[in-house]
């Protein structure tokens, strides 16, 4: 697949250089199928390999190909070629040419027939065999696409569903590797599934490319996991979607509606999902809609709305969203005019190009006559649409997911580019960074009108323009975009999983919570490949041109572009850049960039006016000589541009040229271009768009060097973001051993189990930190390679009490030991406790290690004297359970358990360092006791008594405590928040650990790992109490003061970056000291049923710093807490303050933790709150709308219409009463009468209300219409007639309308006498509705009809409307004619002499200087009509029948007569017909005459409403 037509001065001839951006796989079983598949898989507009419309040099091009050499072939063999010429030019095989040649010969045999019905079966089979298309066929003969279908159908020309062995027939082949074939005579599969059929995106080309394949395999993916069967179409060998085991069936077939339908029909299928495959899908929504397949999602008459410019202009206007002025014009003179009204610059839209040239901004008058000149031909036929351009606007996108009007899901994202770049080249950001609340607001808001006016189900994507807040809709898409799998990444949040759920209403989520990084930005950029488009000029415009696009994540908008920049294959520059700015507007704008490069030591070229504009402002420049052509002597090369962009001497070439305001001719190559080509040429890296080029400079003095962080990947394991870990007690057995390198060991194993901080235990094996001499040889072994920050203590022996003053200093607790780990720091007394007691600063932590009666005693003393305690390696029921009784006392009494307690019980290992299973659960039991966790001895005595004699590792289960904690997580024993709160949170409290800024670790917590026999790696044991446990969750990164040290088992740069926190301790203890007399306090024991529930809510932010309403400034602060809040352990409040001074309550007054109270207070009213938003947000939304009723409110536009409308209780006899404001208005309301009948059926508008129908004429349609219209409002009808009423004994029209309004609240009515209507008015009290009166008019029918053009065309305006029949007697023409003479149109008269239209309707419509044709044959004026308004030649009308059937069948409408027609017109009829249209005509696409009968009901919908008025 080549794209080159995007592309000026780009040849477009075949050569060793790959030119195409796709590629296409058909799959028949013979070359002729398989070869018009493939053909047709290229572009929806190539039928296959037949005559075509190539024009060129066949000689030239068979000689030297291009990309339309196949066309060149097709037409030569028509022309008469033969197959050994085609050979001497082009030297393809043969075998491929005798091929080809079969193909033509039987378009020949086929193209001799003139009807369908002649054709014999054997012939039409072979041509369905040789790989014709019912679209193929249907032009060969002269009638419609379904015209073919239907009859091949009934002749049993079918076809098989074949499977592809890919298993080489070695075995059963079970793939669902699927094509159809007319070369067969039996299917392959069963049709049980009757599964959803989702369409591909077909062909990669520019604009289509993998995203929609993204959105089609989630669809898929979505549909299997609800255990829904699926059927994939689709032809692209390049994607994930023709991967056979994707969907449960898979066939590698056109997206034509032909392939569509048979596969629809013989898999039975319940429907279709076309919005994620792109534009292809769209564009035949419609003829599947009316071919009865059901659609899942938007409906297809909705995608029309959207997609037609003028209805959805409409529709903006009808709901007040605001867009671009434009218009759609037939000749220059009107486009100057147009183009003067608005002011340049306008964008240019051409209907039919000429040169290559496509959409194109234009600047003046001057340069829109220059490429209309050149370009495009303007004309009725070809109109040209021009939009204004809207100069400095912002362009933004949104991508949302609604259903049933209603939105679901939403995202906002901003285009760095300003508007003019299309949207496919634009640098796209998300969270948008720049974009005024104000102005998202407004879009959200035009977002929820238009999803509602287009009542929207699945994906839709607005783009949208802002300038000064006020914001502007450019185009919107009822489809999954472009950017949808970008922002479904960014976000978390998969949009198509929820627009699938809301197309096949399945529950989910609406607005579903989603991670709130501040630090956290995504960045698309595109990827272009003008190095292999040889002449293509490498700047943005409104046609899209990349290939691709790349997406990188950063902590702001500047990383991820730098990184998304550079993935592109982008080369940071290093010394030379080289500036040629056009405008001065823009070389202002670009000033401050400039002085920036400057600064950065960058060396600085321009071209001649840029070199003096930065020269003038005082930056060093170096002037270039523009272009040369090599005519430059020697000793000026040091001047030439040319030789430094082509030696390489450049590094960055930043071009932004002017606006184009003086078009030059295609063939003129001005120096800019010949530059950017030159760029190109050489790789040198090139930015020509100021926006861009600002925010490249911007992130060059940023951006140094790159950190692969957790926003840069995705994990399929769950992740989450903690604080770094403090480990409380980390046991350092040489800690007083002069030399000792253990402290490496013992911080490295600590950084790899998530400890960022750790608090050592001065009792060592040998000796303890008891005095001077003990504590500086600990901190000399500590200072050297600490992986992790880290701060000393003091032990308490019984002789140092006098020896602590020293070196209090130095230490941030007083370790009170009552273990017989660490001899020489055992107390044997409470005498000995209490003389610590008094001797130690208050504001100091105490930490004991106590068990029994001596915890008692210890708990005893410091209440006594009014102290705080830290319990350290709780592991009994009987302790945590004395603990929780002197909390509950008032006692300033906090604990932690060591993780292997939790664990690990006697029953696993006989220790004494493990208590009972029983114990186990006492600790789980009692877990809203325990203030933090921490390692501490217990590993280091389990491998001790292991091994006996062995050296036993100083980290021993430092790496094993937060899997282990993290498998609790998975089994739902605990959550991530009690994690964070007892190893990050409350030990910051307790123990006043410092703020680690920009710290944090990311986990994966259900990644499996077993745990090896000697343990962990890092802590360099033999053996692990877990060996062979298999456990979930680890430590992917850690990351210290902004700088990863550990990664994936990885240690990272500088990893000894673990600072002695000892002094900062003792800094905030002294300083909160002042305040607080009583430093410590007891997190006490709050009962069960009034515990706050969780700190840290689902995916809510964990504070990791002092201050409690700071956030952690990470990539990724979030946590995701999967356990329900029922499960989670409950945190800590203090109990009720008494007034009794011996309360021990009152020693937490001014302490660092009496304000958790106010803390928690103040998280539940943050709960609240974003409930009560939630709920709101739920309520506005009406989120839930699968599983709630919908809520009868008619739409304010349709309330305000029927309140103050203008027929309120009056008469509708003629067409003349109307304005054409009121046409509008009626059609208005008729537009909102369809989307309420679609949603709800019945509108209770006119409850109670009664229509009297009284038809003197047989009528089915009509009477019908309106009997329908008005129980579709919600009122009843009382019908009567000629032949049962009074009628038929003579009873005047005027007493039967009196009769009649005595029951009813309007009367319809149809007489066949002229003017019969207007009489009955005269008499009537209540309003009557003209439904026909004899030959003259018949208001609601023409009515219908200007409705139906509209509908099906979009506009009325600048069409061609062709009359055709009986237009003499036709009432329904001559309320039509009318009504049409308000619209610039063109009116064609085709009729017999004898029934041409009334020369009174002609000289009134004459009038009003509408163009009028009478003309005998259909066939002069057939190829230029937009609508072909049939009627019957009326036999009631005519007095004899030999003056009938001299008339009758004059003009029949045939296949074969719309063969010249317009592809976008349609047929109408007002029926009933007799013989007028052939009812082969109603399988074509453009029959809209049984459309016109349902716009009908719209219409005679409003008009009842609007003269009846609204019920009470």
């Amino acid at each position: 697949m080549q794209d080159l037509k995007k592309f000026s001065r780009v040849s477009t001839k075949i050569s060793s250089s790959m030119k195409s951006v796709g590629e296409v796989m058909a799959i028949g079983r013979t070359f002729e199928e398989t070869i018009q598949k493939a053909i047709r898989a290229v572009e929806f507009n190539f039928i296959g390999f037949s005559q075509n419309n190539f024009s060129e040099n066949i000689d030239e091009e068979l000689k030297n190909p291009s990309d339309q050499r196949l066309f060149a072939i097709a037409n030569a063999f028509h022309l008469g070629y033969t197959v050994d010429k085609i050979h001497s030019l082009t030297n393809i095989d043969k075998w491929f040419l005798y091929k080809l040649k079969n193909i033509s010969d039987m378009e020949k045999k086929i193209s001799t027939f003139s009807s369908l019905h002649d054709v014999p079966d054997n012939l039409l089979y072979g041509a369905k065999q040789i790989g014709f298309s019912d679209l193929q066929l249907a032009r060969f003969i002269g009638t419609s696409e379904l015209a073919i279908r239907t009859e091949r159908k009934d002749r049993g020309v079918t076809p098989f569903v074949k499977q592809i062995d890919t298993v080489a027939a070695e075995f059963p082949c079970y793939t669902n590797y699927l094509y159809t074939t007319y070369n067969a005579v039996e299917n392959d599969v069963n049709f049980d599934d009757k599964g959803v059929m989702v369409l591909g995106s077909g062909v990669y080309r520019i604009g289509s490319s993998v995203e929609f394949d993204w959105c089609a395999v989630r669809c898929i993916r979505t549909l299997r996991e609800k255990g829904i069967k699926t059927v994939m179409i689709n032809y692209n060998p390049e994607t994930v979607s023709t991967d056979y085991d994707e969907a449960d069936r898979l066939y590698f077939e056109n997206l034509t509606l032909e392939t569509i339908l048979d596969i629809y029909e013989m898999e039975k299928s319940n429907g279709i999902i076309l919005s994620m495959g792109g534009q292809a899908p769209n564009n035949i929504a419609l003829p599947l809609l009316r071919e009865n397949v059901k659609i899942f999602g938007t409906s297809p008459e909705m995608i029309d709305n959207a997609e037609n410019r003028y209805k959805f202009s409409r529709m903006l206007d009808k709901i007040g969203v605001d867009q671009p002025q434009w218009k759609e014009l037939t000749s220059l003179e009107e486009a100057y005019a147009f183009c003067e009204k608005v002011d340049y610059p306008v964008l240019v839209r051409p209907s039919y190009v000429l040169s290559g040239a496509a959409m194109n901004v234009v600047y003046s008058k001057t340069d829109l006559q220059n490429y209309l000149d050149m370009a495009v031909n303007v004309s009725r036929e070809f109109p040209v649409v021009i939009s204004k351009f809207i100069e400095e606007a912002k362009e933004i996108e949104l991508d949302a997911v609604a259903q049933g009007g209603k939105l679901v899901m939403h995202v906002v994202s901003e285009h760095v580019e300003n508007a003019g770049v299309h949207s496919g080249d634009a640098t796209l950001i998300l969270p948008p960074q720049d974009l005024d609340p104000e102005t998202v607001k407004k879009i959200e808001s035009a977002t929820r009108k238009i999803a509602n006016a287009l009542n929207v189900t699945g994906p839709m994507n607005i783009q949208f323009i802002a300038k000064n807040n006020e914001i502007k809709v450019i185009e919107c898409n009822l489809r999954a975009s472009r950017s949808f799998p970008f922002v479904s990444k960014v976000l978390g949040v998969d949009l198509v999983k929820m627009a699938t759920y809301a197309m096949i209403n399945t529950p989910f989520e609406p607005y579903p919570q989603m991670d709130d990084r501040k630090d956290y930005v995504g960045v698309k950029v595109p990827q272009f490949s003008f190095s292999r488009l040889a002449g293509a000029d490498p700047i943005l415009g409104v046609e899209m041109a990349s290939t691709g696009e790349v997406a990188c994540f950063g902590k702001d908008k500047y990383e991820a572009y730098m990184k998304a920049l550079l993935s592109t294959g982008f080369i940071r520059p290093k010394k030379n850049i080289l500036l040629s700015i056009g405008s001065y507007k823009e070389k202002l704008e670009f000033l401050p960039s400039v002085r920036k490069l400057h600064e950065l030591g960058f060396n600085l070229f321009a071209t001649s006016g840029t070199t003096d504009f930065i020269q003038e402002h005082k930056i060093p420049c170096k002037y270039l000589e523009t272009l040369d052509d090599g005519k430059i002597p020697q000793q000026k090369l040091e001047y030439s541009l040319t030789q430094h962009l082509s030696n390489n001497l450049i590094d960055l070439y930043i071009n932004l040229p002017s606006k184009n305001k003086y078009r030059r001719p295609a063939s003129y190559m001005s120096r800019g271009y010949i530059s950017r080509r030159m760029a190109v040429d050489f790789a040198i890296p090139l930015i020509t768009n100021i926006k861009c080029a600002k925010l490249f400079v911007e992130a060059l003095s940023r951006c140094e060097d790159f950190e692969v962080s957790s926003n840069d990947y995705k994990t399929s394991h769950r992740t989450a973001v903690l604080p770094g870990l403090i480990n409380i007690q980390s046991f350092f057995p040489t800690i007083t051993q002069s030399g000792t390198a253990d402290f490496s060991t013992i911080t490295k194993s600590s950084l790899a189990g998530g400890f960022t901080s750790i608090s050592t235990i001065p009792v060592g094996i040998n000796e303890s930190i008891k005095d001077k001499r003990t504590m500086s040889v600990a901190q000399s072994n500590c200072r050297t390679n600490a992986y992790c920050d880290y701060s000393l203590g003091l032990a308490a022996t019984s002789a140092n009490t006098s020896q602590l003053a020293a070196v209090i200093q130095d230490s941030t607790a007083l370790y009170v030991n009552f273990d017989s780990l660490g001899a020489d720091a055992k107390l044997e007394s409470m005498a000995q406790l209490t003389a610590h007691l008094k001797s130690w600063p208050s504001e100091l932590p105490i930490i004991a290690k106590a068990k029994g009666t001596e915890l008692a005693s210890v708990l005893f003393m410091v209440n006594l004297h009014g102290r705080s305690v830290h319990i350290t390696n709780v592991m009994t029921r009987e302790d945590i359970s004395l603990i929780a009784l002197s909390k509950e006392k008032g006692v300033q009494v906090t604990c932690d358990v060591c993780v292997h307690n939790l664990f690990l019980s006697k029953s696993d290992i006989d220790s004494e360092v493990l208590g009972t299973p029983d114990d186990i659960q006492a600790l789980w039991e009692n877990l809203n006791i325990v203030d933090c966790f921490s390692v501490g001895t217990v590993p280091y005595v389990l491998e001790r008594d292991h091994k006996q004699t062995e050296k036993i590792s100083p980290a021993s289960g430092t790496e094993e405590a937060l899997p282990l904690l993290l498998t609790a997580v998975s089994d739902g024993r605990l959550t991530l928040d009690d994690i964070a709160l007892r190893f990050y949170e409350n030990p910051r409290k307790i123990f006043d650990f410092p703020e680690q800024r920009d710290t944090y670790i990311e986990i994966e917590i259900d990644r499996k790992q077993t745990v090896p026999n000697a343990g962990f790696e890092n802590a360099q044991s033999t053996w692990s109490p877990l060996a062979g446990k298999m456990l979930r969750g680890c430590v992917h990164r850690v990351v210290i003061r902004g700088q990863t040290v550990f990664l994936d088992g990885t240690f990272f740069g500088d990893a000894t970056v673990g600072r002695d926190v000892t002094g900062m301790v003792r800094i905030i203890s002294k300083n909160q000291a002042l305040t607080t007399p009583n430093r410590r306090l007891s997190m006490l024991y709050t009962p069960q049923t009034s515990a706050v529930t969780s700190v840290v809510g689902a995916s809510q932010t964990l504070p990791p710093t002092i201050p409690e309403k700071e956030t952690l400034k990470s990539p990724r602060a979030k946590t995701f807490s999967e356990i329900p809040i029922t499960q989670r352990s409950p945190t800590f409040t203090p109990s009720s303050s008494s007034t009794n001074d011996q309360s021990l309550t009152s020693l937490m007054r001014g302490s660092a933790l009496s304000n958790i109270k106010d803390i928690a207070e103040e998280l539940e009213d943050t709960e609240k709150t974003q409930l009560s938003r939630a709920i709101q947000r739920t309520v506005q939304q009406s989120l839930h709308i699968s599983a709630s009723p919908y809520i009868s409110e008619l739409p304010t536009s349709l309330t305000a219409a029927v309140s103050k409308s203008p027929f309120f209780r009056k008469h509708i006899l003629s067409v003349k009463q109307f304005t054409r404001h009121e046409l509008h208005l009626l059609f208005g309301v008729a537009q909102e009468m369809r989307t309420l009948v679609e949603r709800q059926g019945v509108i209770q508008l006119l409850n109670g209300k009664v229509l009297c129908s009284a038809f003197y004429e047989p009528s089915t349609r009509t009477s019908s219409s309106f009997e329908a219209a008005m129980m579709r409002l919600g009122g009843n009808v009382v019908s009567i007639n000629q032949i049962t009423s009074s009628i038929a004994k003579g009873e005047s029209i005027g007493d039967t309308v009196r009769t009649l309004a005595c029951y009813g609240d309007v009367i319809v009515m149809r007489h066949p006498d002229p003017g019969s209507v207007s009489t009955a008015a005269r008499f009537s009290p209540v309003p009557i509705l003209n439904a026909g009166d004899g030959t003259g008019e018949h208001p609601s029918q023409a009515f219908l009809d200007t409705f139906t053009i509209r509908e099906e065309l979009g506009t009325v305006n600048g069409l061609t409307i062709t009359m055709v029949g009986d237009l003499k007697h036709g009432r329904t023409v001559h309320s039509l004619v009318r009504l049409l003479s308000q619209y610039d149109v063109k009116i064609n008269y085709v009729s017999p002499p004898s029934l041409r239209m009334p020369e009174s309707i002609v000289e009134e419509v004459r009038k009003t200087g509408v163009e009028q044709n009478e003309v005998s044959d259909l066939a002069d004026v057939i190829p230029t009509t937009d609508v072909l308004y049939v009627t019957r030649i009326q036999k009631e009308r005519f007095a004899t029948l030999a003056e009938y059937e001299a008339v009758a069948g004059s003009y029949v409408i045939t296949n074969k007569t719309l063969r010249r027609a317009k592809t976008h017109m349609i047929v109408m009829h007002p029926l009933p017909r007799v013989n007028e249209i052939d009812p082969e005509v109603d399988f074509d696409q453009r029959a809209a005459y049984f459309r016109q009968m349902k716009y009908g009901l719209y219409v005679r919908m409003a008009l009842l409403a609007m003269v009846c008025g609204r019920s009470n």
